[in-house]
């Protein structure tokens, strides 16, 4: 009699962005100011200028670059990757944006130049992360940067605990980012933004009840329901929910 095993988190995480792909600008715009908050910190670590060539490695449906390109006339289009056709498809076509189907490691090996490239909460999904981090300094024009912004891993955000204690390890250690970019050849520097959240309770349980977050497609949905249970035990007396999305912004350049 065959075993069945679990699935493997590459094969949740292509589940996870082929189901979000229509809903995920929905999920996670939040609001026009909150989107602005974060890409003019963006503009600022990467010294964006027009003449750039900038690509948007694992960036979606281009949420951030539509809006990076709503701010600075680039001349060139921005270079959108991303590994699945659903998040692509939900990608304007009235924007000067090109769009590459590929997974972030095979892009950084392919023979391109680009002077700058703005990662958003897409690190923590590659496994190998020295050899991207060695590709793009190699493809990077001499002065250009590489932004990684991520979420850290101790989140504050209202989910269920065992999603809190998951994020301890699902997400990329800050630290241990600097030293690999640092032992690619990378200057490094570091930063962070918060923003607080102030969310009605409905539509933050349908949120998560919708895996808005690639870390909770590591939850069965008998884990997601008893974790949603939880939460509305825990927030019975509130309507709206607060709290502070935290952002580490890590600028490597190639000198």
């Amino acid at each position: 009699m065959s075993r069945s095993t679990a699935p493997s988190s590459a094969h949740l995480l292509q589940e996870h962005y082929q189901q979000l792909g229509a809903d995920y600008d929905d999920y996670l715009h939040y609001s026009d100011e909150f989107v602005r908050s974060l890409t003019s910190k963006m503009m600022r670590c990467l010294d964006l200028q027009e003449d750039d060539v900038l690509v948007d490695l694992g960036g979606g449906t281009g949420m951030y670059s539509v809006d990076i390109l709503a701010q600075v006339p680039l001349r060139h289009p921005v270079i959108l990757v991303e590994p699945f056709a659903e998040m692509l498809a939900n990608a304007p076509r009235d924007v000067p944006i090109e769009c590459v189907q590929r997974d972030a490691l095979a892009f950084s090996a392919e023979p391109r130049r680009y002077d700058k490239v703005l990662m958003k909460e897409a690190v923590h999904h590659v496994e190998d992360q020295p050899a991207l981090f060695a590709n793009l300094h190699g493809r990077l024009s001499p002065g250009g940067r590489l932004l990684l912004v991520h979420v850290p891993p101790q989140l504050d955000y209202p989910l269920f605990e065992a999603a809190l204690q998951r994020s301890l390890t699902w997400h990329a250690d800050p630290r241990r980012v600097v030293e690999l970019l640092r032992e690619a050849g990378f200057a490094v520097e570091r930063d962070r933004l918060d923003y607080r959240h102030v969310i009605p309770k409905a539509a933050y349980f349908r949120m998560v009840a919708g895996r808005y977050m690639s870390l909770l497609s590591s939850f069965s949905d008998d884990d997601l329901q008893a974790g949603l249970a939880e939460m509305a035990e825990r927030y019975a007396d509130r309507e709206v929910l607060e709290f502070t999305d935290r952002f580490d912004y890590i600028t490597a350049i190639k000198h």
